[in-house]
């Protein structure tokens, strides 16, 4: 649906920090997530997009906003750092479906911990709707999307990468931005409140990462 669309929200259960993150955890967003419910579990990416990535591990998601109707596709992936910073969105996508509608920007959750690198591409065609992306790389202590992510990540065996996009039609960009933000921030929230709970009770915490 995506073509080589990867991973776009945050970690709830945060790996410890250290530089190599583990390249076969388990990491999960809740089913209901404020007016965001889980839609469809859409399951594995395609074989040639995996032996690309070399992926370790991965799944993708669909979610659905009770109060505006919109979708979001949510895809998380673990894997050796090189092959998951050398695949931007913007050249993931097909070229002769869409073109870069504007120069990337980067946005900072409330507690500015982690920050996504935000990406919309128009559709050649105009009857066709155009699609906004967010991703983030994990390192292991926070999820952050640098401008340089090959020198930046130059020092880390393996990464995880979160990509989350929506479709919209043309000229809705900001609202599609928008719902993409309270996802992650929401997201955000829910892993603030498990750290929490299992710093409370360490005891019933489940193993992650």
């Amino acid at each position: 649906m995506l073509g080589c669309s990867l991973s776009v929200a945050a970690c709830l259960l945060t790996p410890p920090p250290h530089s190599e993150v583990s390249r076969a955890s388990t990491f999960d967003v809740p089913e209901v997530l404020g007016g965001w419910e889980l839609q469809q579990q859409r399951g594995q990416l395609q074989t040639s997009e995996l032996r690309l990535l070399q992926a370790d591990d991965h799944w993708r998601r669909i979610y659905h906003c009770r109060e505006t109707q919109q979708v979001v596709v949510v895809t998380w992936i673990a894997g050796p750092s090189g092959p998951l910073v050398s695949h931007q969105p913007e050249v993931c996508y097909a070229r002769n479906e869409f073109y870069l509608g504007s120069e990337s920007t980067r946005w900072a959750t409330a507690s500015r911990r982690q920050d996504f690198r935000f990406q919309t591409l128009k559709p050649r065609l105009f009857e066709r709707p155009a699609i906004t992306i967010a991703h983030a790389w994990h390192d292991g202590n926070r999820w952050q999307a640098p401008d340089s992510p090959r020198f930046s990540f130059a020092g880390h065996a393996g990464l995880q990468k979160l990509q989350i996009s929506i479709r919209h039609p043309v000229g809705t960009t900001r609202q599609a931005t928008a719902a993409i933000q309270q996802f992650i921030q929401l997201t955000i929230d829910a892993a603030d409140t498990e750290i929490s709970r299992r710093s409370r009770f360490p005891d019933t915490a489940r193993a992650s990462y």
